[in-house]
């Protein structure tokens, strides 16, 4: 080695004081020391270097035999990795029908704004799950859900985005298959509930129908006495369109309530939704000697809803107060209805009553399907209720009160102009 050499060399200068010598054995020393750290560090480059390529074997034969597709892509788009299992998601016969092609080829058209969108903000440091309709070389049409999370170098900049796709078609069928089945059982309960209060909506009817009976024959009869100049006629006319358009509300609301039809999640006036319900039940209400009181906060927000099944959700649980204010004899019948502007931004409608209230141990029992504590009933009412609100994003909660009765809660999302609201919101989570 050099240092051997460097020693040799002093040796034969035996003239060299003693304090030379010492100095010279230091620095052949520090030198021998020096060369071995360096062998040392050699040796650990490479046993490090070893396990980096082991761990990459070992990574990479996970990600080739790992059953969903796992893809790597940069910020334009550009699929940079894919493995067997995306090429056969994607129909692909070889890697290079993927690779170095834009991702966008293989997203159906009318999700690559949203597609675009999700890449853009998992690149903007964000871990996104998103699902789309995808495109295949084959030209099938399927549904995909991503699980995309960002890559960073050293620096700490994202240079690539790393996504695990599934094909949740048949996901999706089944969803939607019960979620049709969701929405006819809600049809079926509403027709019933139109049947149960057939009474009441034949004399809210029959009320502006006998104004419109009297009217007209009092014009006639005016008429025919020959004394009545035109003018005259005008009130009586105009409280006759008066009465006929107020039947008229009567029966579109009947038809709107009981119609066959996908839902409309939309913007909604929640203060309205729950004055129509008032207006609705009130004969029953009355007649069951109970009283409906509003308490509405002013200056809501809309709220992303379907207004129908809204109306159909209160209508429920306002006619179950009543029903358990009945059986149980209550003295005081009181229903009051409450909407609050929470501090998570969403909007709560709360629906208490004075009855007998629940008892905690079948406060979550109810909401199943058949469960009833009612002489009459097979229990699916509070079962599709719950459904609805489910549907809606939010959650449809019993809270038995201390001394007496019961409050049902339940949270509605606001309006966000231009945020989608329907199908197409495709579910975001970060």
């Amino acid at each position: 080695m050099e240092s051997d050499a460097i020693w040799l060399g002093v040796v034969a200068l035996g003239w060299l004081s003693t304090s030379a010598l010492i100095g010279c054995a230091v620095l052949i020393l520090n030198h021998r020391e020096a060369e071995r750290r360096i062998h040392d560090q050699e040796v650990a480059h490479q046993e490090i270097t070893k396990r980096l390529e082991e761990s990459e074997t070992r990574l990479r034969a996970i990600i080739e035999s790992e059953p969903e597709c796992v893809k790597l892509q940069a910020s334009d788009g550009t699929v940079l990795e894919i493995n067997p299992a995306g090429l056969t998601l994607l129909d692909a016969g070889s890697p290079a029908e993927i690779i170095g092609k834009p991702i966008y080829n293989f997203v159906a058209p009318d999700f690559i704004p949203f597609y675009k969108e999700n890449m853009r903000r998992v690149f903007s440091g964000e871990s996104m799950v998103y699902e789309f309709k995808s495109i295949t070389l084959k030209g099938r049409v399927c549904w995909m859900e991503t699980h995309a999370v960002p890559l960073r170098d050293e620096q700490g900049t994202v240079y690539a985005l790393l996504g695990i796709t599934r094909d949740i078609t048949e996901h999706k069928w089944a969803l939607d298959q019960a979620r049709q089945h969701q929405l006819e059982l809600a049809r079926v309960a509403r027709l019933s509930t139109m049947g149960e209060m057939a009474t009441g909506l034949a004399h809210e009817l029959n009320q502006p129908l006998a104004a419109i009976a009297n009217f007209t024959r009092g014009c006639i009869h005016r008429l025919r006495s020959g004394k009545v100049a035109p003018t005259e006629l005008i009130e009586p006319l105009e409280e006759v369109c008066e009465q006929a358009e107020r039947a008229g509300e009567i029966m579109r609301h009947v038809r709107d309530f009981v119609r066959k039809s996908e839902p409309r999640i939309i913007a909604a006036d929640i203060n309205q939704i729950v004055r129509s319900v008032a207006k609705f039940v009130e004969l029953e209400t009355r007649q069951q000697d109970a009283r409906v009181t509003l308490e509405l906060a002013e200056d809501l927000p809309q709220v992303q809803a379907d207004a129908i099944m809204i109306e159909q959700v209160i209508c429920n649980l306002v006619r179950n107060a009543v029903e358990a204010m009945v059986e149980s004899n209550s003295p005081q019948r009181e229903i009051t209805i409450c909407t609050k502007h929470r501090d998570a931004g969403d909007i709560l409608v709360e629906v208490g009553d004075t009855g007998p209230g629940i008892s905690r141990s079948i406060a979550d029992k109810i909401f199943d399907q058949f469960f009833t504590t009612k002489r009459e009933g097979v229990g699916m009412g509070l079962s599709i209720s719950r459904s609805i609100i489910e549907s809606h994003g939010g959650k449809l909660r019993a809270l038995p009160q201390p001394d007496s009765g019961t409050v049902f809660t339940f949270s509605l999302r606001t309006f966000i102009p231009g945020q989608p609201n329907d199908e197409r919101a495709h579910r975001i989570y970060h």
